[in-house]
């Protein structure tokens, strides 16, 4: 076996592998005594078929493609150790001649690092601060969640839970909006459940009361057919409940949290858990911010492979977390396609980013002897 290789270009080394019938002949042997197992010929039992009779049913090249398919990656394996390329990715492989048999290994390799002044980055530490009022507001949360209701005949305000079946219409042409209607629709008037406004005009209405208004749509709408679209809304206000919450006792607060505590107690845990949760927080946000200023200080020549490869595993990623939510990846994909997205393209600037930092971060731990 003959090798020569190049010196690294973009990240990449080039290794030129000149293979000689000797050091195929045994893959020969191999290739032919698997395919004897697969194949069926009259007369022979599977893996006793001789070798001139394979070539004669099969023909020569077949079983020679099967030996290369083999042999390859020993011959790839050989070659990097040899010429001591430390691969970080799957090479792409190419033949250049058939005889002799020649192939090029374009070999991904760990790119330069250029980067300087990193030792200079500051980041700013927002102030930790949790006032009484975020506490109330977890607590408020609380009480919510085993609130009582009961019906009451006056005009709904902020606060009362109501049902109400609207219809939405073209505000010019008055033609219905797909996906703009529903029945007896449960809404907490003031918590910001429908579109901006939407509440504030079902506020001041009493059960049995219709009503019609134009509402324009978000620009920011999660639907982009919808979104700066002005709408008209037929309503109907079905029902209205005002809302009892739970005093903070401690009773209430061992049925909430399974604990005995005092009030006074219990808003001390939460400013805690409130004040732990906000520092990691601010703590993940100065994070995020240092590794965007290194990855703005890194000079560094990626190889595609990698890239491609990182794509690869938020691909992957994406598929488990679709079928977790019990969602098929075609029919996403489908839809993906379907609006003229390009998913790898999608993910590409990720990719990117995330494999030019982790690089970056190595050549850090090396260049700082961090341990």
């Amino acid at each position: 076996m003959k090798i020569t290789a190049t010196k690294p270009v973009k990240s990449q080394v080039t290794l030129t592998i000149e293979i000689e019938e000797s050091d195929l002949a045994p893959f020969l042997d191999k290739a032919a005594a698997q395919l004897s197992k697969e194949v069926k010929i009259k007369g022979f039992r599977p893996g006793k078929i001789p070798r001139d009779m394979l070539e004669k049913h099969m023909g020569a090249g077949a079983i020679r493609a099967h030996a290369i398919d083999l042999a390859l990656p020993q011959f790839y394996a050989e070659a990097i150790l040899k010429e001591k390329v430390q691969a970080v990715a799957r090479p792409e492989i190419k033949f250049t001649s058939e005889d002799p048999l020649i192939f090029e290994a374009i070999v991904p390799v760990m790119p330069e690092v250029k980067i300087s002044g990193y030792d200079k980055i500051k980041i700013k530490k927002e102030k930790l601060e949790v006032e009484d009022k975020d506490v109330e507001d977890l607590i408020a949360h609380f009480q919510k969640q085993s609130a009582t209701y009961n019906e009451v005949d006056r005009p709904a305000k902020k606060g009362d839970k109501v049902e109400v079946d609207f219809d939405g219409f073209d505000a010019k042409d008055d033609v219905a909006l797909e996906g703009t209607s529903s029945k007896n629709h449960p809404v907490v008037l003031g918590e910001g459940g429908l579109i901006p406004g939407f509440e504030e005009e079902i506020e001041g209405m009493k059960a049995g009361e219709e009503k019609e208004f134009d509402i324009t749509f978000p620009k920011d709408y999660h639907s982009k057919r919808f979104q700066g679209k002005k709408a008209k809304f037929k309503v109907k206000l079905n029902r209205v409940q005002e809302m009892h919450l739970p005093e903070v006792t401690k009773e209430w607060i061992k049925e909430a949290s399974g604990e005995e505590k005092t009030p006074e107690q219990f808003r001390k845990d939460i400013k805690t858990h409130l004040e732990t949760e906000k520092a990691r927080q601010i703590r993940r946000k100065q994070e995020e911010q240092f590794l965007d200023e290194l990855y703005k200080l890194g000079k560094i020549d990626l190889p595609n492979a990698l890239i491609e490869e990182e794509i690869d595993y938020a691909i992957e990623q994406s598929k488990q977390d679709l079928a977790a939510r019990g969602l098929q990846w075609d029919q996403y994909l489908k839809f993906i396609e379907e609006k003229g997205r390009n998913i790898r393209e999608e993910k590409k600037e990720q990719a990117t980013r995330q494999v030019s930092l982790r690089i970056i971060i190595q050549h850090l731990y090396k260049e700082e002897k961090i341990e």
